[in-house]
């Protein structure tokens, strides 16, 4: 395949978003997540319980109270998690980059911790605008994409692709967000099919 045919084929959605391989990948995601949640339910009454038992200063009954409270807390937030990754697919265009800084209040004392956000702003097909939020050196998105770029994003794996990655030395995994080389097919991590 010529320099030319290379970068063709890199330009356009990927057919292995439905590949067999890709779609039991999200089924995995999806059933770790149910399973995590359910292991979060268990856990921490169990936790709380022991510590009830074995630390003088936590009653039993408040300990057992406060473990329930924040396993069902925690199953809560996996269930809307396992919901947000049965969404559709949608598509966008990058319409800006901002980069700001910001600070925070530490906890336990009044200083504060510096640090730079960075945001993606895309604006759906459907009308909608959507943000990707990276701080500090989390910035791989930041980077990767650009103002006019046309995305898709696969909410089984809360990860985006590029439409156009012909001019692209990289790409990252849609399953593990590994950074990979253009030229790979599989993940260097994970062993799934790259986008492209």
């Amino acid at each position: 395949m010529s320099s030319k045919e290379k970068q063709t084929a890199l330009v356009g959605w990927s057919v292995h978003s439905n590949d067999p391989e890709i779609l039991e990948a999200a089924r995995k995601n999806r059933k770790s997540a149910m399973g995590c949640a359910w292991v979060l339910l268990i856990l921490f009454p169990l936790g709380f319980l022991l510590a009830g038992l074995l630390v003088d200063e936590m009653p039993l009954n408040e300990a057992f109270i406060i473990g329930t409270i924040l396993g069902v807390a925690m199953f809560g937030i996996n269930l809307v998690r396992i919901k947000d990754l049965k969404k559709p697919i949608w598509e966008g265009v990058v319409t800006s980059k901002l980069q700001k800084e910001r600070r925070e209040h530490k906890r336990g004392d009044d200083s504060f911790r510096y640090y730079t956000e960075f945001t993606v702003v895309l604006k759906t097909e459907a009308g909608k605008t959507k943000r990707i939020v990276e701080r500090d050196s989390r910035r791989e998105m930041y980077d990767y994409l650009a103002v006019g770029d046309r995305v898709r994003y696969y909410p089984a794996f809360d990860s985006f692709e590029k439409y156009d990655k012909s001019n692209d030395s990289i790409i990252y995994c849609n399953v593990c967000r590994m950074m990979n080389p253009i030229e790979s097919e599989r993940c260097k991590r994970c062993s799934n099919l790259l986008f492209k």
